[in-house]
């Protein structure tokens, strides 16, 4: 068990469907005095957490003992919030776990078709019917379809899931409905159309189509762009209706991607402050009277 619970005062505890009772440490006392000191600085130092650095490493290099590791999280809201650094030789396979997907940068905006009339105008992105998240979305130029998991409409991004979702096959340059079977013809001068909506494409469906301006895989995907002072910015909008996005209002040159992004948030957890090794002994002398005084 961690040191952090070992003079918690006990209470009897039924776990399960047990009929007796366990002596346990009661995990439900919360003792304040951690939040109190490091509001002082003649209590606390900083400290900048090392690549691969545990947290009973950094513990008994300030202390000489492991046993103090607990009192980073306390300490430290951002460590609570979120976690211990990790290395940076596991951050790409965290970013591929936290974003296993394949993320599109559209126009911003949609066209209604309705096969064998005209189209309607072009709307925003945000005001589709059809490209919502959980919807089937087919893309023309990779053959395949996904599913929409996330929309982030500021930065017109599509986040599509591919996993488990139907692989239709192209046969004699018409597209198989992915709920009837029936057939549509694909103009292939459309080869960066995503297509969504019901999928029977009779001669009658209606259906929504976007541009795909670029495909990334998910954790490349921008998750926002800067200026030349480190500020967010956000690409404007035409002037002109439909009122696409210019991408050139931004440099995308500069884009901070996902992978990045989760870099800097783990650079950001090192600094962390830390109980001056010339008071620990004082300031766990008075978390253990106090945990006393609950028993």
């Amino acid at each position: 068990m961690s040191s952090y619970f070992k003079k918690f005062p006990e209470v009897l505890y039924k776990f399960g469907n047990n009929e007796t009772s366990t002596r346990f440490q009661n995990i439900s006392v919360y003792i304040d005095i951690l939040d109190q000191i490091k509001e002082y600085v003649s209590f606390y130092q900083n400290y900048q957490i090392q690549n691969s650095e545990r947290p009973d490493q950094v513990s008994f290099k300030l202390y000489g003992t492991s046993d103090h590791y607990w009192t980073f999280w306390l300490m430290n809201d951002h460590l609570r919030e979120q976690h211990w650094p990790i290395a940076n030789s596991q951050l790409y396979r965290r970013a591929q776990e936290y974003y296993p997907h394949l993320s599109v940068r559209t126009t911003g905006t949609v066209s209604l078709i309705q096969l064998g009339e005209d189209s309607e105008p072009n709307k925003p992105l945000s005001r589709s019917a059809s490209f919502k998240v959980g919807a089937y979305v087919w893309f023309e130029q990779d053959k395949r379809a996904g599913q929409i998991v996330r929309i982030d409409q500021d930065l017109a991004l599509l986040h599509i899931d591919f996993k488990g979702t139907p692989f239709p096959t192209i046969t004699d340059g018409v597209l198989p409905g992915i709920n009837t079977g029936s057939l549509v013809t694909i103009d292939e001068a459309s080869a960066k159309y995503i297509i969504a909506g019901n999928y029977n494409f009779t001669p009658t469906t209606q259906y929504e189509r976007t541009t795909n301006v670029q495909t990334y895989r998910q954790y490349d995907a921008p998750h926002h762009y800067e200026d030349a002072n480190g500020n967010w910015v956000q690409p404007s909008y035409s002037e002109d209706a439909p009122y696409p996005f210019i991408w050139s209002s931004v440099d995308t040159r500069k884009s901070v991607s996902y992978f990045e992004r989760l870099r800097e948030t783990n650079d950001e957890l090192r600094s962390i402050k830390v109980i001056k090794p010339d008071v620990i002994s004082q300031v766990l002398t008075e978390w253990n009277a106090l945990l006393t005084a609950r028993s």
